[in-house]
């Protein structure tokens, strides 16, 4: 058989007898990016906030109590600060809606006690998993030069870390890991603090004219410090961390306001680079600091310009806690008909679950729930 010959021709490649070689570089598909882990968004929990005293801190919380006692859920307790002269107190020393008259002077405060209440949350962890399949390993060897067992193994632990962030996620937008939700172990239920942007009230409402800017960022600002959700504090400073989409941030930064405060330098000189959380920001502006992250969802509508609305998240400390019941386990098909097919596996067991503090016998959802640590922001941003 004659050897035909041609640069790249249909007929000269499909010859048998020309050589292929195989690079020895996988290429890997990229998918979302990781914000949490690698912007140093995660601890381990510790608890005991002072009421009055802000704490360094970071948004997302990881409980490894699992690990240690046979249990499937895990509560954590929030004691509720006294009340008495401190809500609904307009004139304190005037005639009217003024101090409790049990809190000073010799009046007798027996029978007047305020009750002290405790609120609390869980975090139920469920099974994820994910397999892939493929013939024997003596035959894929044959048609590959890469070892097919290890680069399932790869796509699984990447699959998983992909969804361990997405898992953080649900808890933002739905109070509960999707997977805890999906077996029946929990309810999603909104954000109890969501704010539409500039003169929206509702998904409705959303037009053009409520993309992100410096007047929104500001508003939002005023909005966290009042309603007391905990900031994170860096070296002395107390800031909040905004998780944004990409075209948010775009319309962010084509504000004047925002280029005028670039462009005399004060935002970038103050912004430590020693804490990913700020320095690592694409903007810094009263008080937030404006990540950049292309898994921001969207409305599950299309209508009322959900399309074009980005659920965008406003972090303060403590926002998520997230359980680890068990560590990444690779497990092996056992059926594999007589060695033709082979099987890897992926297992862990997690969940995580949004910071909503609620009295006992309440829902997370319910009126009296606290949230002090995150708020969820609707913003028209279009391409």
């Amino acid at each position: 058989m004659a050897f035909v010959t041609g640069a790249g021709s249909t007929a000269g490649l499909a010859d048998p007898l020309v050589n292929i070689l195989f690079s020895s570089k996988m290429h890997v598909q990229t998918q979302g990016e990781l914000f949490f882990n690698k912007a140093g968004l995660m601890k381990k929990e510790d608890g005991g906030e002072d009421p009055y005293e802000r704490k360094a801190d970071s948004p997302i919380v990881v409980k490894d109590e699992f690990g240690k006692e046979r249990g499937q859920r895990i509560r954590l307790a929030l004691r509720k600060a006294l009340d008495r002269n401190v809500t609904g107190i307009t004139n304190r020393s005037g005639s009217s809606n003024n101090l409790n008259q049990y809190t000073y002077g010799t009046t007798s405060m027996i029978d007047q006690e305020e009750g002290l209440a405790l609120h609390d949350m869980e975090v139920v962890v469920e099974l994820m998993k994910h397999a892939v399949g493929f013939d024997t390993p003596e035959l894929q060897d044959l048609k590959t030069n890469f070892r097919m067992e290890q680069e399932a193994a790869g796509a699984l632990a990447d699959w998983l870390t992909g969804q361990y962030e997405e898992s953080i996620l649900d808890a933002l937008y739905d109070g509960n890991a999707a997977h805890v939700i999906r077996s029946g172990f929990a309810t999603a239920y909104d954000h109890p603090r969501r704010v539409w942007g500039n003169n929206a009230t509702e998904q409705a409402d959303i037009s053009n004219d409520d993309n992100l800017d410096a007047a929104e960022l500001r508003s939002y600002y005023q909005t966290l410090r009042l309603a007391n959700v905990n900031p994170i504090k860096f070296e002395g400073r107390e800031m909040y961390v905004m998780l944004a989409h990409v075209y948010s941030v775009s319309d962010l930064k084509a504000d004047t306001t925002v280029q005028g405060n670039y462009q005399n330098a004060y935002t970038r000189t103050e912004a430590s680079a020693a804490n990913p959380m700020f320095g690592n920001a694409d903007i810094i502006f009263e008080g937030i600091a404006v990540h950049e992250y292309n898994r921001i969802r969207r409305p599950v509508a299309d209508s009322n310009n959900g399309a074009s609305t980005r659920r965008n998240l406003i972090l303060g400390a403590d926002a998520v806690v997230c359980g680890n019941a068990s560590e990444p386990r690779l497990v092996r098909r056992k059926e594999d008909a007589y060695e033709d097919k082979y099987g890897v596996g992926i297992k862990q067991i997690f969940g995580c679950a949004r910071a909503d503090f609620a009295q006992h016998d309440e829902a997370p959802s319910g009126s009296n729930a606290i949230n002090q640590s995150s708020m969820e922001v609707f913003n028209w941003a279009a391409a």
